[in-house]
């Protein structure tokens, strides 16, 4: 019996082991989720193109009209942005999504803002804006973006 609770007692430190340690690891779809807010938050909200190359892949494709290539594309388009709201970069956004939601190799931001009627400008509707994002190698690839006003 003595041995029993010994043994027990020398074991048990090595069962915790794995859960204790494996907290500090994201999974891949956290991680992934991850790339997103700090694209969003370090180089979007902050409009610092100069870390473009560390979240974009480099045969990073955009797929709009334009159908643009490559981080350099994301910098054209900071640039049309203006200037950001704050210089700060904290640890959350200031304009965050509404709705997140990702699988396997995907992460989909949903933005719900507040925009002036394009009939009436004394209205406001709704627009909502969804980017999709295609993550490889905990970089992003891919951009799809769709955008619609609710009457």
């Amino acid at each position: 019996m003595k041995y029993k609770i010994l043994s027990t007692a020398l074991i048990l430190p090595f069962l915790a082991y794995p859960a204790v340690f494996a907290q500090g690891y994201l999974s891949a779809i956290e991680s992934n989720k991850k790339v997103v807010f700090d694209f969003y938050r370090l180089i979007v909200e902050p409009r610092n193109s100069d870390l473009a190359e560390v979240y974009l892949a480099a045969n990073f494709v955009d797929h709009d009209p334009a159908d643009r290539k490559g981080p350099e594309s994301v910098v054209e388009m900071l640039k049309t942005m203006g200037p950001p709201a704050s210089d700060e970069v904290g640890s959350t956004l200031r304009n965050p999504p509404v709705f997140i939601m990702a699988q396997g190799d995907l992460v989909t931001w949903l933005f719900k803002q507040n925009v002036p009627d394009q009939k009436d400008k004394s209205r406001t509707v709704e627009r909502f804006s969804l980017e999709v994002y295609r993550i490889k190698d905990r970089k992003i690839a891919e951009h799809w973006k769709g955008m619609a006003n609710l009457p």
